[in-house]
């Protein structure tokens, strides 16, 4: 249980030192944006969101990841699955994350009834490399078993990111 509270503590831990930057990173549901920390409902969160990057383009570091992670699965509290992973766009270039290879496929929330608040950060990252979008294939929606307790810390390592920005929201279970 140690690694994933640690796992989990980690996301937080990002969401916390980027989120002073979320202007950064601007997340639409059918064309309406969210400020960070607002709650939304689960119905409008379940297609893929239209991301806008207004960050400076570091010659040094000219590659994007997005992830999208939820620390509270199953419930806040009981982090025994967290921190499950939502979605995953790397490699890409500018603001047009569409250039980017998809490496876990983009899975709306739903937190189980009566669980109460989950979190959903997404995070961004810049590289000087486009490494971490060489992954062969794409995690499915329905692969459980790797979108829980998720190592983003291992992640960012292997592919040596650098977080530029954090937003979230919430939606109550």
């Amino acid at each position: 249980m140690a690694n994933i509270i640690a796992d989990v503590g980690h996301l937080r831990e990002q969401y916390n030192a980027g989120k002073s930057k979320s202007s950064g990173l601007i997340i639409q549901y059918h064309n309406k944006q969210f400020h960070d920390g607002e709650e939304l409902k689960k119905a409008d969160t379940q297609s893929e969101p239209k991301i806008q990057i207004n960050v400076d383009t570091d010659p040094h570091n000219p590659y994007f990841t997005l992830v999208m992670a939820d620390p509270d699965a199953p419930q806040r509290g009981n982090e025994r699955a967290g921190p499950w992973l939502h979605w995953i766009k790397a490699g890409f270039q500018g603001n047009d994350i569409s250039n980017g290879k998809t490496l876990a496929d983009y899975q709306g929330p739903a937190p189980p009834s009566g669980t109460g608040p989950h979190q959903y950060i997404f995070l961004l990252y810049k590289s000087a490399t486009s490494d971490a979008s060489q992954h062969s294939g794409s995690i499915a929606v329905s692969d459980s078993g790797k979108r829980k307790q998720y190592h983003l810390k291992k992640f960012e390592h292997d592919h040596q990111l650098q977080l530029v920005a954090t937003i979230s929201y919430t939606v109550i279970g």
